[in-house]
């Protein structure tokens, strides 16, 4: 039992990195002009079981009004007074394109019941609102698709033939959070198709994922390249710096040097490289100030796999947690 709970855990923490914002919100969105009156909204928030409403003019994002701000207005005699001249106009918002963990990071930092979710970096179009909630259905739904597909893509792969010392390179552009997951994505496909077992997709697409991020967020660009062998998946990773100034120090989990505006984005947790580590059976960082960092990881396949100790548990040189 305690194995299989182990097993859950680890899915559910490398959803968390492969599902959108935009497949886990809820629309349409319901939002009041701030001409609105707080008693106006309070009615609204009463009647949904809403916590918060976002407040918008021709589309576009311009405050927030919550549960607090109404219960403020009632103590100040402001309940009947238009919105506009009170509301929280500073919102944390979240993009569509981002993977569920960053909301749940924006939810868990700032104590948030919702974010909006807006339809790109730096828009204020609001497409969505996502909770704690609407996050926890849809992982839920995700594992039980998973679960019912399980024997289903085990038949398949034993059928569909791997295609080895097959390449994928992708180049990584800095600050690009547009594209944020795509090669990650991609990747996890490829493998997939090439038959490998949905445990060993989701450790590489993670290691991908964070190798991913860290290029985009922390340097001036590089490339990745992932490598189907006969008994093993190498994934090399290398950017044109600046380099790391102390590795063992960046591999220990929650050290970060991300800056507030990434933060804010609900990136930098400072979890990249040990969730790397982790979901590698070998790994290695090189990295110079002069010429950038290398990212070196591989996960055994077939048969070797099985004799990697602690290949899905954590401690040194384990998995994810």
């Amino acid at each position: 039992m305690a194995e299989f709970r182990k097993h859950q855990i680890l899915l559910i923490h490398e959803l968390m990195y492969q599902i959108k914002v935009r497949e886990a919100m809820t629309t349409p969105v319901v939002s009041f002009s701030p001409a609105a009156t707080f008693r106006e909204i309070q009615l609204c928030l009463k009647e949904q079981r809403f916590t918060g409403t976002p407040i918008t003019e021709s589309g576009q994002l311009v405050g927030i009004v919550s549960i607090d701000d109404i219960i403020s207005a009632f103590d100040q005699g402001r309940i009947d007074q238009p919105v506009g001249a009170s509301m929280v106009r500073k919102v944390v918002t979240v993009p569509q394109n981002y993977s569920i963990i960053s909301a749940s990071n924006l939810l868990e930092k700032f104590r948030f019941g919702r974010l909006p979710v807006v339809e790109a970096p730096e828009s204020r179009a609001v497409v969505g609102m996502i909770t704690r909630s609407d996050i926890l259905s849809h992982l839920l739904m995700a594992v039980n698709s998973i679960a019912e597909g399980l024997e289903k893509e085990e038949r398949a792969a034993g059928a569909t033939a791997r295609r080895p010392h097959e390449t994928l390179r992708f180049e990584l552009l800095p600050d690009n959070y547009d594209l944020a997951g795509v090669a990650s994505t991609e990747v996890k496909t490829h493998l997939q198709n090439c038959g490998l077992s949905s445990a060993l997709v989701r450790r590489i697409a993670v290691i991908c994922y964070e190798a991913e991020m860290n290029v985009i967020i922390h340097s001036l660009g590089g490339y990745m390249e992932v490598q189907l062998l006969d008994d093993r998946v190498r994934i090399l990773v290398a950017d044109a710096g600046p380099g790391i100034p102390d590795v063992e120090k960046a591999m220990q989990p929650g050290y970060t040097t991300a800056n507030e505006k990434i933060r804010a984005l609900g990136f930098g947790a400072g979890m990249g490289l040990s969730n790397m580590k982790r979901c590698a059976d070998r790994f290695s960082v090189r990295s110079s100030m002069e010429s950038g960092t290398e990212v070196d990881a591989e996960v055994m396949i077939g048969e070797q796999a099985a004799v990697v100790p602690g290949a899905l548990a954590g401690g040194e040189g384990g998995r994810m947690p």
